[in-house]
């Protein structure tokens, strides 16, 4: 009985240089003077939300920065250490919109857990479940249109979100749910609205409810070429010199000629624009098409949907 004792007290001894402890209800944790703040977050339709930004902010200074922040991981899943004792408040960034723990819409409304010195505080939440926009794009004979933006614009609150189309012409896009929104295609310097528009006032406003998807499919339209080769008075190509236009809204393009004088712009919507040329010569004067030397004197060109454009243009001496 005594050597038992005996070996009892001396593994104790020896265990107590590693920080084991025998008996009791388990281990408890080191003295500290931070605490720490973890979680996980779902949707209200069940699905992990992975990805999310939480940013941990004071209670008693909610309009001050965050004093931590971290991401869930692919369980959703997330933990942040060592936080000073006192009372925060956790916001949920979902891509564009947030939530605040344990599934409140402001911050005002969220809870405000306690952290306390060598412990750890558990604020799990269910967030709104996002909306999807998903669809596929084709180009005008039908083939999949890859590598195209798609743009979802909600109007209300000034937000998009946008992603690029696959090799088979889809896409899906998460979005803030509760609203509705306008989808744009961007191909090259094309944008084009659903349904099948380069007009924003014909575009259709799509509404999107929290975990249900809209399916919006289109079609690109054929898009507008402007094309010409610049040539001096004695009819010689001109090679290296700048090609520029501007539309009215003072959106502007730039290339440069070819060997030949040649120069094209592709993937362009319909606009109306004034071409201007200069030659690569440093002392080169810019002049307009056609042989025009101000941009109020430049004859205006019309470019069409579908059509190829041509102005050629002959430097003054």
């Amino acid at each position: 009985m005594q050597r038992s004792t005996f070996i009892r007290s001396a593994l104790a001894v020896a265990l107590a240089g590693t920080g084991a402890v025998i008996g009791g209800a388990g281990p408890a944790l080191a003295a500290t003077d931070t605490g720490s703040l973890s979680g996980a977050v779902r949707d209200t339709r069940g699905a992990i939300v992975a990805d999310a930004g939480i940013s941990v902010y004071a209670d008693d200074n909610q309009a001050g920065d965050a004093v931590a922040r971290t991401t869930t991981d692919s369980a959703g899943r997330w933990r942040i250490p060592a936080l000073e004792a006192g009372r925060y408040k956790v916001q949920i960034g979902l891509g564009g919109w947030s939530d605040w723990a344990p599934g409140q819409r402001s911050q005002e409304t969220a809870t405000s857990y306690a952290v306390a010195a060598g412990r750890g505080t558990r604020a799990n939440s269910i967030v709104t479940a996002a909306g999807i926009i998903s669809g596929r794009l084709v180009t005008a004979n039908g083939s999949p249109a890859a590598n195209v933006r798609v743009v979802a614009d909600n109007y209300e609150n000034a937000r998009f979100w946008e992603t690029t189309t696959s090799a088979t012409g889809r896409y899906t896009l998460k979005v803030q749910p509760g609203t509705d929104y306008t989808v744009k295609f961007i191909d090259g310097y094309l944008r084009q609205y659903a349904p099948h528009t380069t007009d924003s006032e014909q575009a259709r406003h799509f509404p999107v409810a929290s975990g249900r998807t809209v399916r919006v499919n289109d079609r690109l339209l054929t898009a507008a070429t402007l094309t010409g080769r610049l040539t001096d008075a004695a009819g010689a190509p001109v090679a290296g010199a700048s090609v520029r236009f501007l539309t009215e809204t003072a959106f502007e393009l730039q290339t440069t000629t070819d060997a030949d004088g040649r120069y094209q712009f592709d993937k362009l919507s319909p606009w109306r624009v004034k071409v201007a040329f200069r030659a690569a010569d440093e002392d080169a004067v810019e002049q307009w098409a056609y042989q025009k030397l101000s941009y109020d004197e430049a004859d205006e060109v019309a470019l069409s949907l579908g059509t190829v454009t041509t102005v050629d243009n002959v430097l003054l001496p």
